[in-house]
């Protein structure tokens, strides 16, 4: 009698070693995002996208946080994000320095690269103008 109540899809069983890694990226996102909230406090940044992650983790969530390459920024909503090996997780927050896009809102160097298009990185010049990028996770 009503659209809400049809099945329309039966999934199969998840995955439960991916359902584990995306459980444990979110811990180490819980992490970073009380640390930008340090900043946000501190009136240092206004958003996460102002911040520059750099992460060093143990063997285990190191090979976790590169398995998303370029991503990891897009995943934990920054504008950079460097992973490091370590003996443990440690999160290290700062603000972005660099000119921010006026499109993505990305804190990037390459913004004004094109001087066609001096308010945007290179990143939205290849998405509007160019090829474009090839994004796995995020």
């Amino acid at each position: 009698p009503s659209i809400f109540t049809e099945t329309y899809w039966i999934f199969a069983t998840p995955d439960a070693a991916l359902l584990a890694k995306w459980a444990r990226l979110r811990e180490i996102r819980d992490t970073v995002n009380k640390e930008i909230e340090t900043l946000r406090s501190q009136g240092k940044i206004g958003s996460s996208l102002q911040a520059n992650l750099h992460l060093e983790a143990a063997a285990d969530d190191h090979m976790l946080l590169a398995s998303l390459g370029d991503d990891l920024r897009f995943v934990m909503i920054t504008s950079q994000a460097t992973i490091a090996a370590g003996d443990a997780l440690a999160v290290r927050v700062d603000a972005a320095t660099a000119p921010k896009c006026e499109r993505c809102w990305h804190w990037r160097d390459d913004v004004g690269h094109d001087p066609d298009h001096p308010s945007l990185c290179g990143r939205c010049t290849s998405n509007l103008f160019g090829v474009g990028e090839a994004r796995t996770f995020a």
